[in-house]
């Protein structure tokens, strides 16, 4: 990288517009040699910036970051003077700054730049404030401008004045300014010195009657929605090298649009894409029930992507609506949308005041009678869901009172899909979709037919189906897995009280009671969960040669154990920390999304050695480096071991793995004298045909022999359990048409 005195002699020691060209002359070579930009002025324009923007990729390739300290663009002294201090000054200036972001883009050129100053806000590399002259009542403008670009070698060069930082300053009207370089003499060095500590001390608030409002929290989300977001790219830092045509040279077209691509870097499967088609051709209806790993996300924004294309050639806008079932997900949907060009938006929890304006004005916009624009927004099932069973479409629900408006096309994304077959939750989704797209691996809900048949009816048939067998072997999309169970015997108390818990629930399904059954039922799960020779096994396993191994996921059981009154949560920690000396961190329904990316990026470069999760990695969340599950709890849902076995199959790009490693804790109960209950036969048959269905898909397909002898040990008969002859192709997470 070239540093600032290498410009020498072509720095002037004024500049001066017309004849200079402030931004060919001056900009584009200030960035493309510098690592800071600090910047105090009166007004400000994203757009200049996007005028030099090939030169800010080298610029934050190289590690650059910038600080802008700027004044309200639209208010007067008049104006703030009338305004005071309260809170109607903070919310006119958001709402000022919403819509000069809203303002359309005139080409395409400056769109893509403007991406790239997402990314700087949305990652730190772009700092904005505010800056108010405060006098006791009110507040005015603040008129200082100084900026000051540095090196990496500690070199710096400073200019006061004129100009605005704005498009129309930098070409349009006559600018001046002196230039002031530390390493000229020790003149300009004093000079430099001055206007740099002048501007640390206003940045760092140290100036009486000077008040800074930070607003990247502001302006991040409607930018994310407007531009799109992209890294900053080595080769557009060489565009401007290679007489790259200027912004005022570029057409600029009748009808700007919002319309997303497909990503040159995408590279889509076959099976990707006939589900894509499929689709299509089905109308815009239809399910993906592919294995967890195999792409269901890029595969729907793939789908959404040809829907947006079509529905623009009639000159009409697409609302998207993505429903996930975690928080952690929408971050997730909403970094891969960008990569197509969307704007999502996100609403999910309680919304401020100024979200909310900001999404009435994305579904404002998707409600226009035409254009080619296509607006996404992404909420959870819980955010889309009305507490009240009352609320419905007309109520003070914001997003249903704001889908319920919504006339023109409309695709319904369920990413889960199975979450959202509860009774509130299919209420909840909207009536009016022209198009709807289901995404599971496991598309039945355990135990609800009607909700699944709900599911189906709302989204769609399944246009695709893709096993765990065919996504490792066939499609090479997951990595193939070991299954190594462990058979867990319950202790002479536990049988005792499995024993007698047993009876409870034969006498209470004899009484017709089923509700005290149920409830003798979780208390006997409880127990299962929680048997007393799983922390020996889970010990037996470290000692063995886990306390070595890194990338690992531990399930652990929910809640106390029934006996010591402890949580296996922190049993497990402690066991693992002080026993062991491993480095393990918890990954639970409490930790914060910040947190969780922070682990997920610990666990994968191996600082620590295992996550202990107990549901929250169930669905969805994408951590490829995990390479070794153990498994020590689990409920009888297919759902879950499903997507367990999904998180550690991932192909990991970063680093590539060539197997996964699977320990499963298998409950044995006691022995039955006799023939078992009916009750201990589907206990024992829910916990074998999970073992059978891992073993049955693992590299080591031989440990399903272990499996169906056990089976036939507890008097599990063939006739009964399918899966016991070897020969059948399980159906839990492929959808059999």
């Amino acid at each position: 990288m070239d540093l600032l005195p290498s410009w020498d002699p072509n720095w002037k020691r004024r500049y001066n517009s017309p004849p200079d060209d402030l931004i060919n002359n001056f900009y584009v070579p200030a960035f493309a040699r510098s690592n800071t930009y600090d910047r105090a002025v009166g007004f400000f324009s994203a757009r200049l910036l996007a005028a030099i923007a090939p030169s800010i990729d080298r610029f934050v390739i190289h590690g650059g970051k910038m600080r802008l300290i700027t004044s309200p663009a639209h208010l007067n002294d008049e104006e703030l003077e009338a305004m005071g201090k309260g809170e109607q000054l903070r919310e006119r200036i958001k709402q000022d700054l919403r819509e000069a972001i809203a303002k359309p883009i005139p080409n395409p050129v400056l769109a893509d730049r403007l991406k790239l100053l997402t990314w700087m806000v949305a990652t730190g590399k772009l700092d904005v404030r505010i800056a108010l002259r405060e006098h006791a009542r009110s507040y005015a403008l603040f008129h200082e401008k100084i900026g000051i670009f540095a090196d990496g070698d500690g070199n710096w060069m400073t200019f006061t004045g004129s100009p605005n930082e704005t498009l129309g300053g930098a070409r349009l009207h006559s600018e001046s300014f002196p230039l002031h370089r530390s390493w000229a003499n020790e003149e300009q060095r004093a000079y430099a010195q001055e206007e740099r500590d002048r501007f640390e001390q206003v940045w760092g608030e140290q100036v009486e009657g000077i008040s800074l409002w930070k607003v990247n929290d502001w302006i991040e989300e409607p930018m994310r929605s407007t531009f799109g977001m992209r890294e900053p790219s080595v080769a557009r830092s060489r565009m401007y090298e290679f007489d790259e045509p200027a912004i005022s040279d570029i057409p600029i077209p009748d009808d700007a649009t919002f319309v997303p691509s497909l990503p040159d870097s995408l590279v889509l499967r076959e099976y990707q894409k006939s589900a894509v088609n499929d689709w299509l051709l089905a109308g815009g209806r239809g399910t993906f029930a592919m294995a967890t790993g195999t792409g269901k996300t890029l595969t729907a924004l793939a789908a959404a992507t040809q829907a947006s294309i079509h529905i623009a050639k009639s000159d009409r806008p697409l609302l998207v609506l993505v429903i996930v079932p975690s928080i952690d997900l929408v971050g997730q949907w909403r970094n891969d949308a960008e990569r197509f060009g969307f704007r999502p938006a996100v609403c999910h929890g309680t919304l401020r005041r100024g979200q909310e304006e900001y999404l009435k004005s994305v579904f404002s916009a998707a409600r226009s009678s035409h254009g080619r624009r296509t607006e996404m927004v992404i909420t959870t099932a819980d955010s889309l869901t009305p507490r009240s069973a009352n609320m419905g479409p007309a109520s003070d629900h914001f997003l249903q009172r704001q889908l319920a408006r919504h006339s023109g096309h409309l695709l319904v994304i369920g990413d889960e899909m199975h979450s959202l077959g509860t009774a509130a939750r299919l209420a909840a989704l909207p009536k009016n979709a022209t198009m709807t797209l289901g995404l599971s691996a496991t598309p039945k809900r355990h135990g609800d037919e009607v909700g699944t048949d709900a599911l189906l009816e709302y989204f769609g048939k399944p246009v695709l189906s893709i096993s765990i067998k065919e996504a490792i072997y066939k499609y090479q999309a997951l990595v193939p897995y070991d299954y190594l169970p462990s058979p867990i015997e319950l202790t002479e108390e536990e049988s005792r009280q499995y024993r007698l818990i047993s009876q409870k629930i034969a006498m209470a399904f004899g009484a017709g009671d089923e509700q005290a059954a149920e409830t003798h039922i979780r208390a006997r799960t409880r127990l299962i969960q929680h048997a007393t020779n799983k922390r020996g096994c889970l010990r037996q396993l470290m000692a063995g040669g886990l306390r070595n191994e890194t990338h690992q996921i531990i399930y652990v059981a929910e809640g106390k154990d029934p006996e010591s009154d402890f949580f296996q949560l922190d049993e497990t920690e402690r066991m693992l920390r002080e026993d062991f000396g491993m480095r393990v961190e918890r990954y639970y329904g409490e930790t914060d999304s910040e947190r969780r990316e922070v682990l997920q990026e610990r666990l994968a470069s191996g600082d620590i050695q295992a996550l202990l999760a107990m549901k929250c990695l169930d669905e969805g969340v994408d951590i490829p480096s995990a390479r070794i599950g153990v498994i020590t709890a689990s409920t009888q849902n297919p759902r879950q071991f499903v997507q367990r076995r999904g998180r550690l199959l991932r192909r990991d790009p970063d680093n590539p793995k060539s197997h996964a490693v699977i320990h499963d804790f298998l409950v044995m109960p006691p022995r039955p004298v006799g023939e078992p209950s009916d009750s201990e036969k589907r206990l024992i048959g829910a916990e074998l045909s999970r073992a059978a269905e891992l073993a049955d898909a693992a590299r080591n397909s031989e440990a399903l022999f272990s499996v169906i002898a056990w089976a036939y040990e507890y008097g599990l008969r063939p006739a009964e359990h399918t899966w016991m002859n070897l020969t059948h192709e399980g159906d839990m997470e492929e959808w059999v048409q």
